[in-house]
């Protein structure tokens, strides 16, 4: 990060300095925005797949922000949980991948959780490690080896889903620079993501739930009989019944395997 210069009162501030080879301003930030719109120039257009946005991410956007592997996801908040509809990595170990939940608490990742929460770019260095980072990601880059990881994304709040994209091996200095880059970053591979699979928004409105009804759904998603559900909420297989009766008439379905798939 450049240190701020004192201007001489009555003076005339200096207009951005600009690239003799492609005419783009200099950010104060650092950015190498040549390096920017040339990852810009490159990015796939029309049909989308996995691959076109792998492609492009180990290409051109390696270039303008360098790092070891990449992760992103797609995914649907409900009740405090998350629950994965998509995912493309490149460069993690299989284990690593294979670790990954479907579906996980908020509460489980404080990383992701204080990122859905502050919806800002954000580094997590093991050697330095920001206060809600919990135990278990901090082994999580100790046994994979994934060093500094630099993350954020895009979330919709209409529908409650969003795209997670995560760096890791990434350097430690210039964090507002590795930041910055994030929020030019994001929004573009939010686009791509998505283009891949185009998501409808749920038809159900579970606004229209309430907040025992919204918990007794998402246990629901995540394959859990009623006589489990009636387990861990502490009541009877009866009251489990008699609360997703009341959960379809208000949905205006009939049946569970409606709601999971419009949910899904």
């Amino acid at each position: 990060m450049q240190n701020s210069k004192r201007r001489l009162r009555g003076s005339k501030p200096r207009a951005p300095r600009q690239s003799k080879a492609t005419g783009v301003a200099a950010d104060p930030s650092g950015l190498n925005l040549a390096a920017w719109v040339g990852a810009l120039s490159a990015v796939p257009v029309g049909p989308m797949t996995e691959d076109h946005i792998l492609n492009w991410v180990e290409g051109p956007l390696r270039r303008f922000f360098p790092f070891q592997r990449f992760l992103a996801g797609y995914g649907r908040l409900s009740g405090g949980r998350i629950q994965m509809r998509n995912l493309v990595t490149s460069g993690h170990q299989p284990a690593f991948i294979a670790s990954l939940e479907n579906a996980f608490n908020l509460t489980s990742r404080g990383c992701f959780a204080w990122w859905v929460q502050n919806r800002a770019a954000f580094m997590l260095d093991p050697a330095c490690p920001p206060p809600f980072a919990t135990d278990r990601e901090l082994e999580e880059i100790r046994k994979f080896s994934l060093g500094v990881i630099a993350a954020h994304g895009v979330v919709d709040p209409f529908a409650n889903t969003g795209t997670y994209i995560s760096f890791s091996g990434v350097a430690s200095d210039h964090p507002d620079r590795t930041r910055a880059s994030l929020n030019l970053i994001a929004p573009l591979l939010h686009a791509l993501f998505l283009a891949t699979e185009p998501v409808a928004a749920p038809t159900l409105d579970l606004a229209k739930l309430t907040d025992r009804q919204r918990q007794l759904v998402d246990l629901a998603l995540v394959g859990l009989p009623d006589k489990t559900i009636a387990s861990r909420l502490g009541i009877s297989e009866n009251t489990v019944g008699n609360h997703f009766r009341g959960i379809y008439q208000r949905l205006g379905i009939s049946k569970r395997s409606q709601l999971i798939a419009a949910l899904k």
